[in-house]
């Protein structure tokens, strides 16, 4: 805001004369004060406020507001209008005396005004040319520089080139990778129970393969203990189980033997499944399985046997017999009796009762039994050539790799996925991989790498993370048009289903809408501060924030409390001291704005220049404390 007088001599005895002759002064105010760059765009907004004797019928008075470029103290106050070369039109405010003539109260009238910004505008001024006419007779007075306080109105602030693009500022050196890796998918395995049925021969509790199915339910059992044994670095790594079984007899026979029958084939096929593990490394832990069996004996057959009884081939009136005897009186041997009396008691010894005969195991195993260190002592292997790469699964070389902060590990360990699993995600994580490590080393050639992976993994399948990935690969190449084209189609594409991936595209977006941004409050900048608060944690992010409530001048306390957060993730980023120097200006605030600026300057020297042309501190510009800053 600024307030300013200006005077426009007349010598002239005509009746435009007589009109300047009354004008005692115009008052004029200007907003925002210094003039800033948005966009492409310096745009602002002058009032007049003009002396209410100042106007009569018939004549029209008109401000030209211009933007000169150059150094003011090379600037003459002009005559009959006369400008100085090269001007930059912004604007021009028109009353007419009839409107005004007469009245009471001053003339007021605001008007929005831009020109369009070039690098030579930095440094410049603005000055204004008064214009009086009457029909086809005018004059024009001044021009003069516009003043405020004493001092002439000078520069364009251009903080709002200080956004920042995602790869500027950012770091991985904490492990943190700012590039998106897809989804490794991996969760903990729920646990996992398989059923073993063997069968025995009639009153025997002897295991034998060749007993109904025992054969293959032997070779199945062999086969997943050896299977489970082989992916464990270390026997004392294998999962603890847990075996529940049941165990049984057929109705016929003496009671003595059939009461402890069930035990015996328990025992049986426990012991069975004993000699497997050890057969597999499992000895050490075999003492601790819980082995627990339901034996059913006599009675406790019963309901089975109908529930069999029910599936077999009699027919309905057999079936309904059988169960009447079986739920009729008398003990287990009188309803034996009563069953061998039946016509078809042959069937049921051919269908029902060897199926009775048996003992079963339920064998559950926890879920993920393999620990990460079982997994990255695989991986050593892998990349030794002592193992194949399909000793671990996709999902597993995509967790491991993104949980682990040596990203030249990563590379590696992708590198040997990618010969068996050459699927988008591993493409993709690859190439993030490679950009995580160029990052850290400096080392550009990865970057080439790394797009040779995304392109693999954009021919397999397009999405965000891909696309992501090529913006900020460009970016570190310099390439500014193709960084863009990919940032856009990835935020077309958008997050899917990877939470990560909408922190990132926020990032994008946010920085995107502040160059978008033509004023303060075009509602771009509240847009980008809105995105920002939910993008990923990274320097320009939390930079571009601060920027964003600076750029808007409604909250510099926000715009503060941004550049601090950016300030702590990196207290060596030269930039983010310099912008809070910029919000301190605008605070008022001298002792912040020295300490920040001065800070700045130390971390960049570069940046000593900058402050002294800065229109942001030209008011600080005369004052020790702003001198001792950039010495």
């Amino acid at each position: 805001m600024l307030s300013l007088l200006v005077i426009f001599a007349v010598g002239c005895k005509d009746p435009l004369a007589e009109m300047a002759k009354i004008m005692e002064q115009q008052q004029l105010t200007v907003e925002p004060n210094p003039l800033e760059l948005h966009g492409g765009n310096v745009g602002f907004t002058l009032s007049a406020k003009l002396p209410v004797k100042m106007m009569k019928k018939g004549i029209t008075y008109g401000l030209e507001v211009d933007y000169v470029s150059g150094d003011i103290t090379k600037f003459t106050k002009g005559k009959d209008g006369n400008k100085p070369d090269g001007v930059t039109k912004a604007g021009v405010i028109e009353l007419e005396g009839d409107k005004y003539a007469g009245g009471t109260e001053e003339p007021k009238v605001s008007k929005k005004m831009n020109f369009a910004y070039e690098d030579k505008h930095e440094q410049g001024f603005v000055i204004i040319t008064g214009v009086a006419s009457k029909g086809k007779k005018s004059k024009r007075f001044g021009p003069i520089g516009v003043m405020s306080a004493g001092n002439p109105v000078v520069g364009v602030a251009t903080t709002s080139r200080l956004v920042r693009n995602p790869v500027d500022g950012i770091s991985n050196a904490a492990g943190k990778s700012p590039f998106a890796y897809a989804q490794d998918g991996w969760t903990k395995e729920s646990d996992k129970t398989t059923s073993y049925n063997i069968n025995f021969e009639q009153g025997s509790a002897r295991v034998t393969a060749t007993t109904g199915d025992n054969k293959n339910t032997i070779d199945l059992a062999k086969a997943t203990f050896k299977a489970m044994a082989s992916q464990f670095a270390k026997v004392d790594n294998i999962p603890e189980f847990k075996a529940n079984g049941a165990s049984s007899h057929s109705p016929e026979g003496r009671v003595a033997i059939n009461q402890n029958l069930p035990g015996q084939r328990s025992s049986a096929v426990g012991n069975q499944m004993k000699m497997m593990m050890k057969a597999f490394d499992y000895g050490k832990k075999v003492k601790k399985f819980d082995f627990q069996f339901d034996n059913k004996t006599l009675e406790a057959t019963w309901p089975e046997f109908k529930t069999l009884v029910q599936g077999s081939s009699l027919n309905e009136d057999q079936k309904t017999e059988v169960v009447g005897i079986v739920d009729g009186s008398g003990g287990f041997v009188e309803k034996e009796k009563k069953l061998q009396g039946l016509a078809y008691y042959n069937t049921m010894m051919d269908e029902i009762y060897p199926k009775m005969r048996y003992a079963k195991m339920d064998i559950t195993v926890p879920g993920q039994a393999k620990t990460k260190a079982d997994m990255e002592n695989m991986l050593d292997k892998i990349v030794k050539g002592e193992e194949p790469a399909d000793k671990l699964t996709e999902t597993e070389f995509l967790y491991m790799a993104a949980n682990n902060p040596n990203y030249t590990n990563r590379v590696k360990w992708l590198e040997k996925a990618v010969t068996k699993y050459d699927t988008w995600k591993v493409n993709n994580n690859l190439g993030a991989a490679y950009l995580d490590v160029a990052l850290l080393t400096k080392d550009n050639s990865y970057v080439d790498k790394a797009l040779a992976s995304f392109e693999k993994a954009k021919g397999k399948k397009e999405s965000g993370e891909i696309y992501y990935n090529m913006g900020m690969a460009y970016l570190m190449k310099g390439d500014n048009a193709k960084a863009e084209e990919s940032f856009k189609k990835a935020v077309e594409i958008g997050a899917g289903d990877n939470p990560a991936m909408t922190g990132l595209l926020n990032g994008i977006k946010g920085y995107y809408a502040i160059q978008q941004a033509t004023s303060r409050d075009d509602g771009k900048y509240k847009e980008a501060y809105e995105l920002l608060a939910s993008a990923a944690s990274t320097v320009p992010n939390y930079f571009n924030k601060g920027l964003a409530y600076l750029l808007e001048a409604n909250d510099y306390e926000q715009a503060k409390a941004s550049f601090n957060a950016a300030a702590k993730m990196n207290d060596k980023d030269a930039t983010t001291f310099y912008a809070l120097a910029v919000v301190a200006a605008r605070q008022g605030n001298e002792g912040e704005l020295t300490q920040n600026l001065k800070k700045a300057v130390e971390l960049k020297s570069d940046l000593k220049a900058k402050a002294l042309k800065d229109a942001e501190f030209f008011k600080y510009k005369t004052k020790a404390s702003f001198m001792d800053a950039i010495k």
